[in-house]
């Protein structure tokens, strides 16, 4: 016999019936109103409550309703997610933090894909109304999306360089700032040959990374042989490419992203080099597998977990009437193998 005294044998609800609040309301001997508080999370049900309606929800498979609750004006509960970017390791990283901070914070999450194979972006984005909306971004054509979503729905953008968007909030990572520290550890460890492997042109990260490799070899003392080559992809394949194009090999490169990295490293050993005797390098994103290339890379650790808590925090204020903000989140530095001083005896 159950002890549960908020439990009362109803009967389940007929089969393939959706199970509704007072469903569960009458099962758990309540009324409708208190596991509508704690569906909707508030703080003012007992713990002990709590956990039993919590408990009964799950075991009678309970979903919200969400088209019917934005029909009645209320809150959803929801907030979507727009892909605007393709599905980089970055973008990979940061919907999967984004994921976990929206169900911390008791919000459910729709997601779409709204990034087309020609770079253009979809405008039928939101397949029903929603709490708040976050953008994986990346590339300029967002920005105007961002600005017509946030005049009717809370909207937070990411990953991306711009600012003072108007009713947007932003949350990105200092691109300019881990680029010139890529660059200066290179340059400190006495590199004057130096080459960057830009990512692709239509990638506002690629010239915030390129931005910051220029400011930190014109803040140099040192004087330099500077090259930047842009790479058609972020891939490993064109960063092969854009190394063995060179036909030489120089002495430090500061690669966009690890992948093209890996394939200057693949070059630099096609061109007889050794790494990092010959050539120091340096990644930027610190990818799964960064400290298993051979040799292990030095890289820029992108926080991607701080992007996707800072994201839902952004959003919760927004959806509360609070003010957008703008957060630039500073990267990290990883010292590894691929950028070590090597000293050469006779």
């Amino acid at each position: 016999m159950s002890t549960n005294p908020l439990r009362v044998k109803n009967g389940p609800p007929a089969k393939n019936k959706r199970v509704s609040l007072a469903d569960v309301a009458r099962h758990a001997g309540v009324s409708a109103n208190t596991v509508s508080r704690v569906v909707r999370g508030d703080p003012e049900v007992a713990d002990s409550t709590r956990a039993n309606i919590t408990a009964l929800l799950h075991e009678m498979g309970y979903r919200p309703n969400y088209a019917a609750r934005a029909l009645a004006g209320k809150r959803t509960g929801v907030i979507h997610v727009l892909m605007a970017a393709p599905m980089f390791h970055g973008h990979g990283q940061t919907l999967l933090h984004v994921l976990n901070a929206a169900s911390d914070a008791g919000l459910s999450v729709s997601i779409s894909n709204v990034y087309m194979s020609d770079g253009h972006v979809t405008s039928n984005a939101i397949p029903f109304r929603v709490d708040g909306i976050v953008i994986l971004g990346g590339q300029d054509p967002v920005i105007e999306m961002a600005m017509k979503l946030a005049r009717t729905t809370p909207t937070t953008l990411l990953l991306s360089s711009e600012t003072t968007i108007d009713g947007v909030s932003t949350v990105s990572v200092d691109n300019v700032l881990g680029s010139r520290v890529a660059t200066d550890h290179l340059l400190r460890g006495g590199v004057t040959d130096i080459v960057h492997l830009m990512g692709p042109a239509s990638w506002n990260d690629a010239h915030q990374r390129r931005k910051g490799f220029e400011e930190a070899c014109a803040q140099s003392d040192a004087s330099l042989n500077v090259e930047i080559i842009e790479c058609g992809s972020w891939n490993a394949v064109d960063g092969f490419d854009a190394t063995y194009s060179m036909g030489r090999i120089p002495q430090g490169i500061v690669a966009s992203n690890d992948q093209i990295a890996l394939g200057a490293m693949r070059a630099v050993r096609e061109l007889g080099g050794e790494l990092p005797h010959d050539t120091r390098v340096v990644g930027f994103d610190d990818e799964a597998g960064a400290q298993c290339f051979s040799p292990p890379l030095t890289t820029i650790r992108q926080p991607f977990d701080r992007v996707g808590r800072t994201a839902i925090r952004q959003i919760v204020d927004l959806i509360a009437g609070r003010p957008p903000q703008d957060f630039i989140i500073p990267p990290e530095l990883v010292i590894r193998t691929s950028s070590q001083i090597v000293t050469h005896y006779e």
